[in-house]
């Protein structure tokens, strides 16, 4: 399955981010089921801890504050640390905030999969961050397995 493939090549990306970096510690990996639509990392470095966010569609990656409370939806996203380069040797697409801060009505929509169209009906995202991770979706059970980080 294709969204299996890319948690695999996010998870080594992770692994090997901290393996890499010293100062880099890679805590644990949510795996996306719908709800949200982006599988997450918990990783710090000597500044700041971060959310790392990797969308298994299209295998974008973001970094974000991490949540302000436990099981919070809410994205603040930030620049990539130096240390993000490892995820672009995975093949992985690693955007900047200013590009997820992007207002729609700015970006050319036409070649949006069934699912994004869907959610820009319903959901109705304001910025391009927001349509790539987002937290709308079918509910269903199994959203947000948390994963350890060796597994």
């Amino acid at each position: 399955m294709p969204g299996d493939s890319k948690l695999k090549v996010f998870r080594e990306a992770c692994h090997e981010a901290a393996r890499r970096t010293p100062e880099v510690t890679f805590y644990e990996l949510t795996e996306a089921s719908g709800v949200p639509n982006f599988h997450s990392a918990a990783m710090s470095d000597s500044a700041l801890r971060h959310r790392v966010l990797c969308r298994p569609r299209g295998g974008f990656v973001a970094y974000a504050a991490p949540p302000p409370f436990p099981g919070s939806a809410l994205l603040h996203f930030r620049e990539p640390p130096s240390w993000s380069e490892v995820f672009s040797w995975y093949g992985l697409r690693v955007l900047r905030a200013e590009v997820l801060a992007t207002p729609l009505s700015s970006v050319d929509l036409s070649a949006l999969d069934d699912q994004d169209q869907e959610a820009l009906r319903r959901w109705r995202p304001r910025t391009l961050g927001e349509l790539l991770f987002n937290w709308w979706g079918p509910r269903d059970s199994s959203a947000g397995r948390a994963a350890r980080p060796g597994r």
